[in-house]
């Protein structure tokens, strides 16, 4: 079976967060009638596969979950080269690539497929995984097999949210002179947002951008009355080389001033580590210049336990969760190709 065949079959399997089993299953009975030899871990959070006399220096890694499948989802395309469907970005090309270097070219991985990665944090299949993981003290790298247009990304952006909660005093609309409009001072926030939406940082000679956003807003219980309170979101993708107590404090002192601050949810980021000396052999081994992650990754939860890592693989991220994904299978091939090389020539 071909790699884009066996993307095409993931696809047809319904993957959404939180109903994982029939694709988890998939992939055992894959790995069963393709002469896998070796053992298969599973639980509640996905599978570990370890083949028989693999150095297991090498995680390839990637999430078995998609977000839910569109009402006008495209399935098909005229041309011959483009797979359409959920997931075939985000991420079964990934996935499919795991599985056949499982029994192509095993010597050196261990192949990791994980839950819930579209969910929230504290639900993510790594998290049970993970212990397993890191028990393999022959473990040094990892590829995160994210769509990254067949390029190397490398670290990752934190991720931060916060509810900024604005007080204001309740009153009939057409006496709005007795109460207090909380609605009138997201103008004062939105200024802020925007005159530090985006700093440029140059981290190990990649630039990232560090990012505010205002994501939601919500307020007011009828169309006749002035609410006594508002609510709206920040989402701060920040830079790796800040803790999560770095990005809280930041948040604090921009947004304190306005109203009380909830801090809902907050991962660090993680560093390009393009000084390691196995990222540098990916690197070589592709001949793909690296360039920075904008956004956060599982990557970030090995960075935080030592291990270097690379997002790598098929697809264009900018057509993740879209009615229209869909993957060139020139480039899935080469994707393929380009980690075949990659794992033949490890030392």
């Amino acid at each position: 079976m071909s790699v884009d065949t066996t993307l095409q079959k993931l696809i047809k399997i319904d993957s959404v967060t939180g109903d994982e089993i029939l694709i988890l299953d998939f992939i055992e009975e894959f790995l069963s009638k393709n002469n896998f030899s070796g053992e298969i871990i599973r639980n509640d959070g996905g599978i570990i596969a370890i083949p028989k006399n693999s150095s297991q220096k090498i995680a390839l890694v990637g999430h078995v979950d998609t977000v839910p499948v569109s009402k006008t989802q495209k399935i098909e395309f005229d041309d011959t080269d483009t797979i359409p469907g959920r997931g075939s970005v985000d991420m079964k090309g990934g996935i499919s690539l795991i599985l056949h270097s499982l029994v192509e070219e095993n010597q050196d991985i261990v192949g990791v497929f994980y839950t819930a990665e579209e969910g929230p944090y504290e639900k993510n299949g790594l998290g049970e995984l993970m212990p397993i993981i890191l028990g393999n003290k022959n473990l040094e790298f990892s590829i995160i097999l994210e769509p990254t247009n067949c390029q190397i990304e490398l670290g990752c952006l934190g991720t931060l949210n916060a509810n900024i909660k604005l007080k204001g005093i309740a009153a009939h609309s057409a006496r709005p002179w007795v109460g207090d409009n909380p609605i009138y001072k997201i103008g004062d926030i939105s200024k802020k947002v925007s005159e530090n939406e985006i700093t440029l940082l140059d981290i190990e000679g990649l630039e990232f951008k560090q990012v505010l956003s205002i994501t939601t807003v919500s307020s007011g219980i009828a169309n006749n009355v002035i609410p006594d309170e508002a609510l709206l979101n920040i989402n701060f993708r920040f830079s790796p080389e800040m803790s999560n107590d770095d990005a809280h404090n930041f948040i604090n002192n921009m947004f304190s001033e306005f109203g009380e601050i909830e801090i809902t949810s907050s991962s660090e980021g993680a560093m390009p580590n393009l000084d390691n000396p196995n990222v540098k052999n990916f690197i070589s081994s592709t001949s793909l210049s690296p360039n920075p992650k904008q956004a956060w990754t599982d990557i970030a939860r090995f960075y935080s336990n030592g291990i270097p890592s690379v997002n790598f693989g098929p697809g264009d991220p900018l057509l993740a969760h879209t009615a229209d994904e869909h993957v060139s299978k020139k480039q899935l091939l080469e994707s393929y190709e380009l980690l075949m090389n990659y794992l033949r020539g490890v030392q």
